[in-house]
């Protein structure tokens, strides 16, 4: 009993901490000494005192040096012990304790405990699958960065992230993803939940020029809580930002879009609202339906392409209207305006709609410099192209291969439009658990509109009793239930692959898949399918609204189905000129209430996407295949197109 009572005391104090432990090894040390000296002092008769026998024994305790200079059987044998037990328990207790100390030392600098000391920077509150993809994308913006930095008074972008565990294979992931942009001074890590308050003061939240909340991982069982806790930090930065006077522009990624009200009644300042589920599905859904469409979004929504969507004031310019801004521009497009009395965007106005100083124009542009308003240019002769018809989709049958929380919003975008879907969906996933998730879409209990399959599409024999070739699209959706990114992509891969081998040389359907990394995107065939890749679209929403906070109703009125929207016009037949100027194209859309943004040329077997090409690009009229506009078109129709031939495609697959 009493040797365990020493032993639960022992352990009690060497968890004390350092000093505590200290303090322990040097009573051994000292007891160690004490009993050697008195024990020297009793069996040596050439000690005098105590005192002397005690300091004896501690320098040799100390000092191996002072082995060899004793003499006598007794004092050699005591000092011979002592000097070993020297080795042993001094030194060796020392540089335990010593090394102990400096691994939890250098682990807590690692997990970022301490408080940053910058102001004007931008928090990402929480890591996900996405968060180095908005970090890379926020050191690799220039232009729009510099203009963040001038108007926050900063002098160079810093960036902090809040994740909940920091260690060295966290920073090393981080690393990995950055590549060669990788820098320590620019990019830190910090330990911490954003739930509480000493994790968010970590960070400086109150001195933060914009702060970015990546919102649900991928895997989340349940992405309704991560909402829930988006919105209580958003509640407790504002809280905290009205006693300091200053509360920074937050951009949250939601789960559910029906809880952006309640986010923007929790934060007290300036918050944009990316609804991330919701945007991956109507980009899935809308690419499904028209072939040639995720070309441009992704040209839009990506760093390193030729065009970006950029918001530029007026100040001095000498336009009076819409119309002449279009002229003044001959590098760029004007596809919008933001009235000075208002933040709503205005996509695809009228030629004649005033503007004034103050009001800022929406552009696609190559560079911000190309966004310049210049002197008006007066429109050269038009060549007419008679008949613009709106290019229609001829799917009908839609298969979707695979199941996650994004399917019941695909199938509402879907099952929104006129056209009369019959949509399959096929997953190992049992029928009636899925059912209860899209109950509340409409039109989804119709009969015949959407049919549960139960099935492993990835075995190739059971994939191919289902003819995913007789459909007219098939959407791959990664599934949640592999629980990484990269797994997710390998099954979607597999899939894929399956469905271009049962093709064998057949045109085959309209093929689109949900893809989670980028680096698994040339792996897929760019002729047959199109790799949606959401997460970076949405990492580069997220980065640049941070960095210009009147994109973000931009993006989610540009990619609603209704109301303005991108459209493709197929040009009747050509006359009057061999070539066709881009900006005839722009004063012949202008005329139809819509804004040209870009053709689709095909010559010599090479169909190519081109948007902004410049005002005096120019074609000849017979390699115009489509014009890309922006217009208003509630939803499409399934009326024939006499471009394009209509497949009949009989569904021969089993049902449950």
């Amino acid at each position: 009993y009493v040797l365990s009572g020493i032993r639960f005391t022992v352990e009690r104090w060497l968890l004390r901490g350092l000093h505590y432990r200290l303090i322990l090894a040097a009573a051994v040390v000292a007891f160690v000494a004490i009993s050697a000296g008195l024990l020297a002092l009793l069996l040596d008769t050439k000690f005098e005192d105590a005192g002397t026998a005690i300091w004896w024994s501690f320098l040799r305790l100390t000092d191996p040096g002072y082995l060899g200079d004793d003499e006598g059987a007794v004092s050699v044998t005591i000092s011979t012990v002592v000097t070993v037990l020297g080795y042993i328990v001094f030194l060796g207790l020392l540089i335990a304790i010593l090394t102990q100390w400096m691994n939890a030392l250098i682990l807590r600098v690692e997990s970022g405990t301490t408080r940053v000391a910058f102001k004007n920077h931008i928090l990402i509150l929480g890591w996900n699958h996405r968060t180095p993809s908005i970090v890379l994308e926020l050191l690799q913006t220039g232009g729009r960065v510099s203009r963040f930095l001038k108007d926050s008074g900063a002098h160079n972008l810093r960036i902090v992230i809040l994740a909940e565990q920091v260690d060295a294979d966290l920073r090393k992931e981080l690393k990995s993803s950055l590549e060669e942009r990788w820098d320590d001074r620019r990019v830190v890590l910090r330990s911490g939940s954003p739930l509480k308050l000493d994790g968010l003061e970590r960070v400086a939240f109150h001195d933060a020029a914009a702060v970015i909340l990546p919102g649900a991982d991928f895997a989340t069982a349940r992405p309704g809580v991560a909402d829930s806790e988006i919105i209580k930090t958003l509640a407790s930065i504002s809280q905290c930002g009205r006693q300091a006077g200053h509360t920074p522009l937050a951009v949250a990624a939601l789960y559910n879009a029906n809880r952006g009200d309640v986010a923007r009644r929790a934060y007290g300042g300036e918050l944009e609202v990316i609804e991330a589920d919701q945007l991956a599905s109507r980009l899935m859904a809308q690419c499904t339906l028209q072939n040639g469409l995720w070309t441009i979004y992704w040209e839009l929504f990506s760093l390193n392409q030729d065009n970006a969507l950029y918001v530029r004031e007026l100040d001095a310019e000498h336009v009076t209207d819409i119309g002449q801004a279009r002229l003044a521009c001959p590098e760029a497009v004007v596809i919008g305006v933001i009235p000075s009395n208002t933040r709503e965007p205005i996509l695809n106005p009228p030629g004649d709609m005033q503007i004034n100083s103050g009001d800022a124009l929406i552009f696609i542009a190559r560079h911000f410099a190309d966004c310049r308003v210049g002197d008006v240019v007066a429109p050269a002769s038009i060549a007419q192209m008679s008949g613009w018809d709106p290019v229609a989709s001829d799917i009908e049958t839609v298969l979707i291969l695979g199941w996650s929380r994004k399917v019941p919003k695909v199938l509402a975008e879907l099952l929104s439009y006129e056209q009369q879907l019959k949509i399959d969906v096929a997953t190992i996933m049992p029928a009636s658990e899925r059912e209860i998730s899209i109950d509340s879409v409409p039109g989804a209990q119709q009969a015949g509109t959407v049919r549960q399959i139960e099935i492993n599409f990835m075995d190739p024999d059971l994939l191919a009793s289902i003819h995913p070739e007789n459909y007219d699209a098939v959407l791959m959706i990664a599934r949640e239930r592999m629980g990484d990114e990269a797994i997710a992509d390998a099954a979607t891969l597999s899939a894929y692959l399956t469905i271009v081998t049962l093709l064998t040389g057949a045109a085959g359907p309209h093929v689109v898949a949900d893809v989670m990394e980028e680096e698994n995107e040339p792996l897929f065939d760019a002729e047959r399918c199109d790799a949606i890749l959401s997460p970076m679209v949405v990492s580069y929403i997220l980065s640049q609204v941070a960095l210009e906070p009147q994109l973000g109703l931009i993006f989610q009125e540009l990619t609603e189905s209704s109301g303005t929207t991108i459209l493709f016009r197929s040009p009747g037949p050509k006359t009057e000129k061999a070539e066709c100027r881009f900006s005839e194209l722009a004063e012949q859309a202008a005329a139809r209430g819509e804004t040209s943004i870009g053709v689709v040329t095909s010559s010599a077997g090479v169909r190519q996407t081109r948007l902004n090409p410049g005002a005096d690009a120019r074609w000849a009229c017979e390699e115009i295949e489509q014009v890309i506009v922006l217009g208003i078109e509630n939803r499409p129709t399934a009326a024939c197109n006499p471009h394009q031939v209509k497949r009949e495609r009989p569904i021969a697959a089993p049902r449950t």
